[in-house]
């Protein structure tokens, strides 16, 4: 394929609309389920994460913030949502609920197994070959 804006398009390499997922965490001593909109990173969500980190900003947080998203792809959470405090009027969110809406992240965002493995060759033989033993190599001089 030639790169092109149009060969990027059809390839499929620009954000699509959020993937719809249910979640299931516990709260109140029972199953808690619900439906998310997963937005799939992009290159913006990458440099925000990078200025976030650049202003300590909790990038777990940040990241349940930018992805999470109603069916429309706007952000449910604020990062104050997800770490809580006086401004939220709420505490954090949970641990279970964090690592599940994590999950569904990585799950929407996953690299498919072997993407990265670089192909190779089979090895030819040089038609030599090298001698292995087990054992320590002698210290005599050969005889010639």
């Amino acid at each position: 394929m030639d790169l092109s804006i149009a060969s990027l398009k059809a390839a499929g390499a620009f954000i699509a609309p959020p993937v719809k997922k249910e979640i299931t965490w516990h709260a109140n001593g029972s199953a808690q389920t619900a439906t998310v909109y997963v937005l799939q990173e992009s290159f913006v969500s990458l440099t925000q994460r990078w200025d976030a980190q650049e202003r300590g900003v909790d990038l777990a947080a940040q990241r349940i913030a930018s992805c999470i998203t109603d069916k429309d792809g706007v952000p449910v959470f604020t990062i104050d949502d997800v770490v809580g405090g006086p401004e939220a009027g709420h505490g954090a969110l949970c641990a279970e609920l964090a690592i599940v809406l994590l999950a569904a992240i990585s799950e929407v965002n996953r690299v498919p197994e072997g993407a990265f493995e670089k192909k190779s060759n089979p090895r030819k033989s040089s038609g030599t070959s090298s001698q292995s033993s087990s054992g320590p190599r002698s210290r005599k001089p050969s005889k010639e």
